[in-house]
C-alpha cells in the first residue's frame, strides 16, 4: 500500500493529521488552479474545496490519485460557486485574465507584454481548451492525469491540447 493510500485510509478513520498531510501534498497545485479560476476568491475556493473533501473523504474510492479526486472537487465547487452568483460568464473570462505566468527573468516591459498576450489569448479560448492549457502547462499534469481528471480519453486530451496550442498561436501571432 502506498503512502498516499495509507493516508487516505487514516483520513477515512478521522485522522485529521493524515488528511492535512494529503492536502499539503497537493496544496501548491490546487492554489495555482484556484488563482487561475478566480484570483479574487482563490482562498475561499481553497477552503471550500478542503472542507468538501474532508466531508466526503469516505466516498473516495481510490480509483485515481488523491490530487485527481480533490481537483475535481475544486472544479465542481468553483462551478457551483459561480453558478450561485450567476457569474458563469465572468468565471470563464476570469480564468483567462488571472492566469499567473511566471518566469525566472521577469523584466517589467517585455515580460508584462508577453504575459498580457498570453492572458488575452487564453481568455479568448473556448472553456475546454482553457482548461486543458491550465492543466498541462500550469498544473504540469501528464496527459494521463488530465484524461482522468476530465473523464475523457488520452486521445481527446491530445487533440484538445493540439487545438488549443493552434488557437493560441493564431490569436497571439495573427
Amino acid at each position: 500500500m502506498t503512502d498516499e493510500k495509507k493516508l487516505v485510509v487514516l483520513s477515512r478513520e478521522g485522522d485529521t493529521a493524515a488528511f492535512s498531510i494529503l492536502l499539503r501534498s497537493c496544496e501548491k497545485q490546487l492554489r495555482n488552479t484556484a488563482y487561475a479560476l478566480c484570483a479574487e476568491e482563490a482562498e475561499d475556493l481553497m477552503q471550500e474545496t478542503f472542507i468538501a473533501a474532508f466531508l466526503s473523504i469516505k466516498k473516495f474510492r481510490m480509483q485515481s490519485s488523491f490530487y485527481t479526486w480533490i481537483y475535481r472537487i475544486m472544479m465542481n465547487t468553483a462551478y457551483k460557486k459561480f453558478r450561485r452568483k450567476k457569474r458563469q460568464k465572468s468565471f470563464l473570462n476570469a480564468l483567462g485574465r488571472n492566469i499567473r505566468v511566471e518566469t525566472e527573468n521577469d523584466s517589467p516591459s517585455f515580460e508584462d507584454s508577453r504575459k498580457e498576450k498570453v492572458r488575452g489569448a487564453l481568455a479568448r479560448l473556448p472553456a475546454m481548451h482553457r482548461e486543458i492549457i491550465t492543466l498541462y502547462y500550469l498544473e504540469e499534469l501528464s496527459l494521463r492525469e488530465i484524461s482522468e481528471n476530465l473523464s475523457i480519453s488520452e486521445g481527446t486530451v491530445k487533440s484538445r491540447l493540439f487545438n488549443a496550442r493552434t488557437l493560441m498561436k493564431r490569436i497571439i501571432e495573427p
